[in-house]
């Protein structure tokens, strides 16, 4: 048999990453809440996993954020506070402010179609908080790929984990996919005219808002870390 007849491993998760991604989705949907603890043998029954991959993937959401360790106590579910909320949009804003500045001024002619297609995705998405957040997520990172500025990609990456936890907070509010869809409208508009300044402006003032509704709806004491509210930040 040649080389050419063995495929390579390559682009196949392994068990751990696919168990980190399980847990991971989880959390970001709500079905694990902040502070639950995670039991590892009815999570490996659950998930027809030995102990060790499963012991793996906890360590990888633990250096993500996602789950905290008190040794001798448990590994649970770590709770959002509101400066996590605060340090890590205050460098979003920062972030894609700029990538939306430097998208506007990149010539890319492809950018109007690839942003139409995104928003129609979007549109077609508010009524499921989960999959807008998913959409929204591509909408960001096609932002950073518009701005052609590698490190500056590669920055948001490092970020990503928080961001998406965040981000799941914020748009599980009341009509806040609604509120986001138009924001992002704006800034789609302001990039595809050219226009870096406003892309800048408007994109910093989208995180804000983000923040701003998170940030109410974080109170500590209740169990699961979140306080519904009647009307989303507009």
């Amino acid at each position: 048999m040649g080389e050419s007849a063995v495929l390579p491993l390559t682009g196949y998760p392994s068990l751990r990453e696919r168990i980190a991604e399980r847990l991971r989705e989880a959390i970001l949907a709500g079905d694990l809440a902040a502070k639950a603890r995670l039991k590892e043998p009815e999570l490996a029954r659950g998930l027809g996993v030995s102990r060790t991959p499963l012991r793996e993937a906890i360590r990888q959401l633990e250096a993500e954020g996602l789950l905290t360790t008190v040794p001798r106590v448990g590994t649970f579910v770590s709770e959002v506070h509101a400066r996590d909320a605060e340090e890590t949009y205050a460098i979003r804003a920062v972030l894609e402010g700029l990538a939306a500045r430097q998208a506007a001024e990149n010539p890319d002619p492809s950018k109007a179609e690839r942003l139409r297609d995104i928003l129609s995705e979007l549109a077609r998405k508010t009524h499921d908080a989960q999959m807008y957040r998913e959409a929204a997520g591509r909408f960001h990172e096609l932002i950073f790929a518009l701005s052609g500025n590698r490190r500056l990609q590669a920055l948001n990456q490092s970020l990503n984990y928080q961001v998406n936890r965040l981000r799941a907070l914020s748009l599980s509010a009341p009509r806040r996919p609604s509120v986001s869809l138009r924001e992002h409208r704006q800034i789609a508009a302001a990039i595809v005219r050219g226009q870096g300044t406003d892309a800048e402006r408007l994109t910093r003032a989208h995180v804000e808002g983000a923040r701003v509704v998170i940030e109410r709806r974080i109170r500590p004491g209740s169990t699961s870390g979140v306080r519904k509210r009647r009307k989303a930040h507009s």
